[in-house]
Formats: C-alpha cells, structure tokens, sequence
C-alpha cells in the first residue's frame, strides 16, 4: 500500500511544511522517501519516492535546480522537500515556483529540522499500510480458496468479488465468451452498458460484440490487467479487464464496468485473489468437462456418421446432451475457407487471427446466433466441421420446413459476413431431417453440398441441398464408368485444336453459353475485340459442324458441370 502527498502532510514534521507550488500533484502517490544533496542526484532518482534536499550542492546554479524538478517529474518522484531554504540558498527562487506549478509537482518548504523527522514517521506510516495490506491480502486469498475448497462455483466466487469492490463483476471465458456475472446486494447505480446489452442478447453474449477487436486481442497477446474508457461526453465508462491465468495459460478475463476510477491496490488485491481462486475453479470444471466432452463427441460423431442403430439409444443419449429427440432438424456445416488467397496473403503478414482464433472466433458467434434467434439447437465441433443442428419450431407448417431451413441459412451467413471482417466461409445445410434418425442423412446431404460448393464457387458461399439437387444429379451421373469423359467426348474438336495451336476456342464456347448467346456480354467477359469473338465462333461452327446460335446447350452444359465436379 503507498500514500499520497496529501496523506503524508498530515503526517510527523511534514505538518510544519508549507506547499508552495504543484497543488495539482498533491494526490500523486508515494512509496518511498530518499534524500539527495549531490549534483548528479538524478542517476538515483525512484519513481512514487518523496525526494528531500537542502538544494546545498546546487545553490549557486538556478538551472540546475531547474533541472532536478525536471529529472524528478521524468521518474515519477511524487515531490520535492527543500529543508531550511534561508540557511542554504537564502530563497527559494520564483522560476522554481513557476516551474513546479508548470510540472504539476508539488513542491514543499520545511523549516530548519531534521530529516528524520519527516522520513522515519512517513516511512512508518507506509509500512504500517503494506503490512496491512498484507494481512488483507492473506484474508481474501483464504476467502476465495476456502470457497472453492467447499465445492463453490463461479457464481459464488463473483458474488464474493462484488461484496469486497461494491462493482459488478463479470466473467468472459478462454473464447471470450460472456459466462455469468454478479452485482453487489442493494446496487443503486445505473446498470452498465454490457450489463444491458447482456440481459437483452442472452447469456452467450460475445466480448467482441461490445468491445473493439483490437481491446480484446491486445488482452489475448498480453494477458495483463487493463483498463478501457469509452464512451463520450455525460456517458463516460471506465472497464476494468483482469485476465484469469495459471502459468501461461489464458482462461478467461474478469471485467468491472462502469469504475468511477482505477482501483486501489486493496481492490485490486482482491481481484488477484478472485483470479487465482477462479483459475483453480476453471481447472477442475475443465477435468470434468473434458471428460464430458470426449462422450459428448464421440455421441454426435457416431450419430452424424449413422452408426447408432438403436432408436432408443440415440433417444437415450440425446437427452443427456440436451438434444430434443422429438423434433425435427436441419443439419448446417460451417468451415473457415483455408484454401482462400485470403490466408495465403494476409496471415503470413500478421494482418489477421490465426486460423485457430478464427475457427474459435466462428464458434462463439454460431452461439451467439442461437441466443439472438431465440432458436433451439446445438453447435458442435464434429468430424472436422462446425455442426450446427437447427431444431425447427413445433409451430411450423412441415410446408413450410425447407424455407425455414432456408431463411435460418441466410440468417447465418449474414450474421457471419457482417461480424468476422470479409473472412470467407463455407455453408451448407441437408435438407430437412423429420426425424432424429434421419440426422445422418442431412449431415451427408450438408457435407456433399459443401463438397460441390468448393467445385463450382471460388468464393464462400451458403448453399442448400434442395437447391443443389440438380448438381448432385449429375454428380452421382458422373459415377458411372464412362461418364468421367463426357467432358473430352462433347468437346474433343476444340480441345485438340487449342492444344495444338494455343487457342481458346473451349473458353469461348463455355463463356457464349453462359452469357445466352449474347456476343456483347462475351467479349466483355472475355476482354475481347466482337472481331476476335466473330472470329472464334466461325472457327467453333467449322470444327463442330453446327451452327453456334443453334446449337443444343444442354450436354455442352452437362459436359462444362461434369468437368468442374470431377476435378
């Protein structure tokens, strides 16, 4: 524990000093007191120290003692005692007033006495606050412990930190996700805005959907406390971010809001203690959770893959993980497009998250999703994806099950473009699965989309199995033994031609076909001259011996999607 200047006047000798200047510095904080009467007095100097001179060793230079209020505002030093000035320097010169006021640092007048009065009662006075300080610490550091050492959880603990601060506290996990919080008995204060946006978002409300990215990361990178003002003008707040960490492992981040100012070190003795009594709360759920989660994965990977065969078992297992066997689902994957320029150019270049932040990143917001949707469902980290199973409401017409699968589709891909920065993404969901049973099929159904997804899109996309079933006809089509060469079949002339005289003939005829036969929008496609266009299509005619406006679309079509579905 320290004291502040003020403090400190009240204190021995120090009652007998006079403040002559740096008023605005009179709250500064002082751990140490140290006594300098040498020119080089500087290379000493500690920061929060009380400095005493006679100003003796630089009584015949003004500048210099201009320049120790300088060295001692550049360190920290909480202020200057000059002792007995009308025997040394006769007076205290008004430039060094002038100076200190400019500085901020106060600057005291003690009559002639010794410098022990004044340095062993502040002295005293500072070690009597450290070694209650101590005590203190000891008692919440044993408060917390023992809350744990009971079989208390997180809810306990925080109710605890509320009591000792008199400020909500919450608490955000290892993903950043809000986990629970607490606010002290009888709370008078207006709520603060994370406590508001959090009634009004559900409980799995994510740090980044009220905090900068930039906040949130520096606290991942550093892992040390921080504070945060935002806000503007009447509506100013103070946060207050604690990382809860054992070793070099991050579990989570304790917040209080609203502060009307930085803690006392008391206080934030007692976040140390809630931190540490937390992190052994975190790591004994984590032992449990983690053997509940090896169950809970090895349930959903056998029922996507189809291979619990027992209707009553699935039942059975489903309630224990909080899945309604009753209902009827959407299957929806969801995967970070790794294969994306996006990564190749960015990542390397530090720009971006690591493809692990963001696959943690995705997670936490296919959650929060579920909350701001009011929709029942699970997310699970399975077989190499994200699975999202969608519980389709009991008041929807089965008519109508396919567009609510649709619209929830959208809803999800909206959610991810306007939240993770451009990062692409694949989407996909099975058609509708009216019963449990038929999950494996759906999750089939969402993975196959997926699949022909990356074939036919450059780019991330959200796609439907219903709407893709034309594609899934012809890659099943393409399964058969001769139908891997359809493509070299229909289009034989031209390719020969464009590997023997380096032409583009395949190109252009895929591109006349796309654009409806309209020789404007292709040469704009293509960024060719209409001659050159004119010129290739006469030579399409001459090797196919058809005319290109009449010529059937439909296996050149075929032949364009069997080709792209088999690379």
């Amino acid at each position: 524990m320290a004291i502040t200047v003020r403090d400190a006047l009240n204190i021995g000798g120090l009652v007998e000093a006079t403040v002559i200047a740096g008023n605005a510095g009179l709250d500064n904080v002082i751990r140490a007191v140290d006594i300098i009467d040498v020119p080089d007095a500087a290379i000493w100097f500690r920061r929060d120290s009380l400095l005493s001179t006679t100003f003796y060793a630089l009584k015949d230079s003004i500048d210099a003692q201009l320049q120790m209020l300088e060295d001692i505002k550049a360190c920290g030093g909480a202020a200057l005692i000059i002792f007995s000035p009308e025997r040394y320097i006769s007076h205290i010169d008004e430039r060094l007033i002038q100076k200190a006021d400019e500085l901020s640092l106060p600057l005291l007048q003690m009559p002639d006495c010794s410098y022990i009065d004044v340095i062993v009662p502040v002295m005293s006075n500072i070690l009597d606050k450290q070694v209650q300080a101590l005590e203190y610490a000891q008692e919440v550091h044993a408060m917390m412990t023992n809350i744990v050492l009971k079989g208390k959880g997180l809810q306990e603990l925080l109710t605890s930190l509320t009591t000792l601060l008199q400020y909500p506290v919450f608490m955000a996990d290892a993903n950043l996700m809000l986990l629970d919080a607490a606010i002290p008995p009888d709370f008078s204060k207006t709520l603060p805005p994370l406590l508001q946006k959090r009634q009004g978002s559900g409980k799995n409300l994510p740090l980044d959907s009220f905090y900068p990215e930039g906040l949130l990361t520096e606290l991942l990178r550093n892992k040390k406390p921080s504070y945060y003002q935002h806000g503007s003008g009447e509506e100013d707040y103070l946060d207050f971010f604690f990382p809860v960490v054992a070793g070099e492992t991050f579990y989570g981040v304790l917040i209080v809001p609203n502060l009307d100012g930085e803690f006392e070190r008391s206080e934030t003795v007692a976040m140390e203690a809630g931190a540490m009594a937390i992190a052994l709360d975190v790591l004994k759920e984590k032992a449990i959770k983690e053997t509940e989660r090896k169950s809970e994965l090895d349930f959903y990977n056998e029922l996507l893959l189809g291979n619990i065969k027992n209707r009553e078992n699935i039942i059975s297992r489903a309630r224990q993980f909080g899945l309604d066997a009753t209902g009827s689902y959407f299957v929806i994957l969801v995967e970070l497009n790794k294969e994306s320029i996006y990564y190749g150019r960015d990542m390397e270049s530090g720009d971006v998250p690591g493809i692990e932040e963001l696959e943690k990143r995705l997670y936490r917001l296919l959650h929060y999703l579920l909350e701001k949707e009011h929709t029942e469902g699970v997310v699970v980290e399975a077989l190499g994806s994200l699975v999202m199973l969608i519980r389709i409401p009991d008041k929807i017409n089965p008519d109508s099950f396919r567009d609510y699968g649709k619209n929830f589709l959208n809803k999800t891909k909206e959610t991810i473009r306007s939240r993770m920065n451009g990062v692409p993404i694949y989407i996909a969901a099975g058609d509708y699965c009216p019963d449990i049973e038929r999950i494996s099929a759906g999750y089939i159904e969402a993975w196959e989309t997926i699949d022909i997804g990356k074939k036919l899109y450059t780019t991330d996309f959200a796609l439907a199995h219903s709407d893709m079933a034309p594609y899934h006809l012809v890659k099943r089509f393409l399964t058969t033994a001769n139908t891997p060469k359809l493509y070299e079949q229909i289009y034989d002339p031209l390719i020969r031609y464009d590997r023997e005289k380096g032409g583009e003939l395949v190109q252009t005829l895929e591109a006349y076909v796309e654009c409806n036969f309209s020789r404007t929008k292709t040469s704009e496609k293509l960024h060719i001259h209409r001659n050159s266009l004119n010129y290739r299509l006469q030579k399409i005619e001459k090797l196919l011996g058809q005319d290109v406006d009449k010529i059937d679309t439909f296996p050149l079509l075929l032949a364009s999607i069997s080709r792209r579905l088999s690379t």
